[in-house]
């Protein structure tokens, strides 16, 4: 069985443990009634109890949309297998708690001194900066976006956007701002997603750093997803870091990371682009991005391998830890 059916099925399981009684009735999905939602009109259940009224604000006064969201993307999507709500659920908790976000986070980055302020982000109600942004897409156009698209940038739409950003002083002095893709129960097919007007808004990018160097075959076998998200993300650090538009955050060092479940091998083992999988064979796909990132610049963790850690953590909250436990734990 599928990662995604199977999270479906034990979704419908352990509904009662997790929601209130009248979330239990199932929602529409595409004005389909679906067994593995919640009804409609408590979506914002998809919430951890404690961050859900502070991050439904945040993504509210910012004017990000929620994926599939309801109330005109107001509100969290009621489907529980979403990626975004799991991400929110992950790492909200750490927006504000920085000694417990520098101890979860030096687990990967052992270099890292001291998490910083995420400063070019809109203050939080309590007037602070929150240490983890969401939806970012830099403060500058990197990317030329809006003007080859021929729309505004927003925050999680018609733009490249990180599903959560933070940065840190690393022990060496520099400070690194990370950019971060988070995966769920995604699985992709081999459509080819390159069409001439997509490879006109990145080739510059592609083409000022070490992709390049590996010529144009490559460009055009990335436009297969997961592999265009992943390039647009990591050209997004690439020309953040490279600083033509000036230094984002005044960062030395912008990488990527990325975390999705290890135990979801449809997304991690299916190769979509056919070039790639001919070149690279019998290897997966967050191991070929590896091979084709610049050289310290992408890092791949599980959500297995986070949970993990969070759970090993002194500091964090247990009523939060046993949440993830339960509804993360497949």
């Amino acid at each position: 069985m599928k990662f995604r059916d199977s999270e479906k099925l034990r979704y419908q399981r352990i509904k009662p443990i997790l929601f209130s009684e009248a979330a239990q009735i199932q929602g529409n999905y595409r004005k389909i009634p679906r067994s593995f939602c919640l009804a409609d009109e408590y979506a914002s259940e998809n919430l951890f109890t404690a961050i859900r009224k502070p991050a439904i604000q945040y993504f509210d006064q910012r004017n990000i949309p929620w994926h599939d969201g309801l109330n005109r993307s107001r509100l969290p999507s009621n489907h529980l297998c979403c990626s975004q709500s799991c991400c929110v659920n992950f790492l909200y908790p750490l927006v504000e708690n920085r000694p417990l976000a520098e101890e979860i986070f030096r687990a990967f980055y052992p270099g890292l001194s001291e998490l910083l302020p995420f400063d070019r982000d809109e203050r939080l109600p309590n007037g602070a900066f929150p240490y983890i942004a969401f939806e970012w897409i830099g403060s500058l156009d990197f990317l030329g976006e809006s003007k080859r698209k021929g729309n505004s940038r927003t925050r999680g739409a018609n733009a490249t956007s990180a599903d959560f950003a933070f940065r840190f002083r690393r022990q060496d002095g520099r400070e690194q701002l990370v950019l971060g893709e988070w995966k769920y129960t995604e699985e992709y097919g081999g459509s080819d997603l390159g069409i001439e007007a997509r490879k006109k808004n990145y080739d510059r990018a592609f083409n000022n750093g070490p992709f390049g160097e590996q010529g144009p075959s490559l460009y055009d076998s990335l436009f297969f997803e997961p592999f265009y998200q992943l390039m647009r993300l990591q050209l997004l650090a690439q020309e953040m870091e490279r600083g033509d538009l000036g230094h984002e955050m005044d960062c030395d060092v912008v990488t990527v990371l990325h975390i999705s479940p290890e135990a979801n091998s449809e997304f991690r083992e299916r190769v979509t682009s056919p070039h790639l999988k001919a070149t690279y064979p019998s290897t997966g796909t967050l191991e070929i991005w590896k091979r084709l990132a610049p050289a310290d610049k992408f890092l791949s963790i599980s959500v297995e391998r986070l949970l993990e850690t969070i759970g090993q953590s002194t500091t964090g909250d247990l009523a939060w830890t046993d949440y993830l436990t339960t509804r993360y734990s497949w």
